[in-house]
């Protein structure tokens, strides 16, 4: 499961995966963040919480090499919250593999991210 909607419309989207992940719901999540991609006109900021995952499986990060969503034009950055250090590893794998540059920063909790996002809410 998953949850997307804009924080701030056509500039901030908010991405929440839940429960237990799998190749499948991984993919659903990242087509969805594409049909997103593609309505707006100019790069966005995506904010991805991992915080409500309960679980996930093995290397489900690495399983979506090549998905559009990783280097879609209009994906500026990601603020990604949540992820243990194995899982900002296999995440960055995939999205440097498929975009060829980082466009990602971490953040343990949500308060740390919307405070880094706050610029860009105003």
């Amino acid at each position: 499961m998953h949850e997307i909607h804009w924080i701030k419309e056509d500039r901030v989207l908010y991405v929440a995966y839940q429960g237990h992940q799998s190749p499948d719901t991984l993919k659903d999540c990242l087509d969805d963040m594409a049909l997103y991609l593609d309505t707006v006109r100019a790069p966005i900021v995506m904010i991805i919480s991992w915080l409500e995952v309960t679980s996930s499986d093995r290397d489900v990060l690495r399983s979506q090499p090549g998905h559009r969503t990783y280097s879609h034009p209009m994906a500026a950055r990601g603020v990604l919250v949540g992820f243990n250090p194995l899982e900002v590893m296999m995440n960055e794998t995939t999205a440097m593999n498929t975009r060829g540059s980082k466009n990602t920063q971490y953040f343990p909790s949500m308060v740390e991210a919307m405070e880094y996002l706050e610029p860009m809410l105003v």
